[in-house]
C-alpha cells in the first residue's frame, strides 16, 4: 500500500513540475522572411515562418488591418454624414411635410439624462422646455424632404454632411426629429415614417465608421420619445423605423424623437488576422494577396502569454504592390 501511495505522489509531483514548466513565461522565438518585397496585385505574397509563439497575428497594413492603429479608439479627420428615407401614409402627411411641420435638428449641448424606462413615451410635458433649453440647429433644408408623392412610398432624402455642426468631434451630439404644427390632419396608420437611417463618418483613407441609429425595439437606448405638447400624438419606434402618427386635431402638437449621445470621434481599433493560438501547431508558411496597388507596412505579432505576463515580438516589412 505504501508503495502505491509513494508512486501516486511521485506522479502528482512530476505532473505539477511539468505544469509549472509549461506556465513559465519565456522570450518569444519567431522570425518571418518574405519571398520578395515587391509583388503585383493578386500575387501570393509568401512568408517563411520559424518558431512557435503561443499566439501569432498578421497585420496587412490595409485599412482596418493596420498594426499602428491597434490601440486607436478615436480620430478627428472624419466627414460626418446622415441619410434616411421618408414616406407619408396619405395626403395629410405630404401636406404636413410641405408645411415644414417635420424638422431635422442637431444639438451639441443637449444634456437630458437618458435612463431605462418601462414606457418609451413616459416623458410628457405641457410645454417643450425639457428640450428647448438646448440649442438645436435646423438642418431640414439639407435633405430632400418630399412635399408630394405616392402614398406609403419611401423617398430617399439624399445624404447631408453634418461635420460643420459638430466643431469638437470629441464631444457628444444629438440628432432629433421634431414634429410641430398648430393643427394636424389624420396621418393614417403609418403616419410619417423614417426608414433606413444611416449615420456614418467617412475618412480620407477610405474607411467608414457607422453609427447604429436603428431603434431596435419598442423601448430602446438609441431613441428617446418626448411628447412636449398634445400627448395624444406621438413618435413610435419599431425595430427599424420611427413613425409619427396623429389623429385629426386642432390643438398644437410638439413631439420629439431624440438620439442618445453620439460620439463622432469614436472608432474601433484595427484588428489583426489570427494565424495561430496556443493550442495550434507551429506554422511554417503563410501567403496573402493584396487587392489594390500601394505600399503596405506588414506586421507579424508573435507573443507568449502566461498568467504572470506577456512577451511580444514584432516583425515588420514594407511590401510594394504594383498594378
Amino acid at each position: 500500500m505504501n508503495k502505491l501511495i509513494y508512486t501516486f505522489l511521485l506522479i502528482i509531483s512530476i505532473f505539477a513540475f511539468f505544469s509549472c514548466q509549461k506556465e513559465t513565461l519565456t522570450e518569444v522565438s519567431f522570425d518571418a522572411i518574405p519571398s520578395a518585397t515587391s509583388f503585383k496585385v493578386g500575387d501570393s505574397v509568401k512568408f517563411t515562418l520559424t518558431g512557435n509563439p503561443d499566439v501569432l497575428s498578421f497585420y496587412s497594413g490595409e485599412v482596418g488591418n493596420n498594426y499602428i492603429n491597434k490601440d486607436r479608439t478615436s480620430r478627428t479627420d472624419g466627414t460626418l454624414k446622415l441619410g434616411f428615407q421618408i414616406s407619408a401614409d396619405n395626403t395629410a402627411g405630404f401636406t404636413a411635410l410641405a408645411s415644414n411641420n417635420l424638422k431635422v435638428l442637431v444639438s451639441t449641448n443637449y444634456s437630458y439624462a437618458f435612463s431605462a424606462l418601462t414606457d418609451a413615451t413616459a416623458v410628457n410635458s405641457a410645454d417643450s422646455s425639457i428640450v428647448n433649453t438646448a440649442t438645436w440647429k435646423d438642418v431640414t433644408s439639407r435633405f430632400n424632404i418630399p412635399t408630394s408623392g405616392t402614398n406609403a412610398t419611401f423617398y430617399n432624402t439624399a445624404v447631408a454632411t453634418l461635420t460643420d455642426l459638430v466643431p469638437n468631434p470629441d464631444m457628444p451630439f444629438y440628432i432629433a426629429f421634431k414634429f410641430d404644427a398648430p393643427t394636424v390632419g389624420s396621418l393614417g396608420t403609418n403616419g410619417i415614417t423614417i426608414n433606413a437611417l444611416n449615420l456614418y463618418n467617412s475618412y480620407p483613407d477610405g474607411s467608414v465608421v457607422n453609427f447604429n441609429l436603428a431603434p431596435g425595439s419598442i423601448v430602446n437606448a438609441v431613441w428617446r420619445i418626448i411628447k412636449a405638447a398634445n400627448v395624444s400624438n406621438s413618435w413610435n419606434t419599431s425595430t427599424t423605423q420611427l413613425k409619427f402618427t396623429s389623429s385629426a386635431t386642432t390643438a398644437y402638437s410638439e413631439d420629439w424623437a431624440i438620439t442618445a449621445p453620439l460620439y463622432p470621434s469614436l472608432v474601433l481599433p484595427d484588428k489583426g488576422i489570427t494565424l495561430k493560438n496556443i493550442t495550434n501547431n507551429p506554422i511554417s508558411k503563410f501567403a496573402y494577396k493584396f487587392s489594390k496597388p500601394g505600399t503596405y507596412t506588414v506586421d507579424f505579432v508573435a507573443s507568449n502569454n502566461r498568467v504572470e505576463g506577456r512577451k511580444e515580438l514584432v516583425k515588420e516589412f514594407t511590401i510594394t504592390i504594383t498594378p
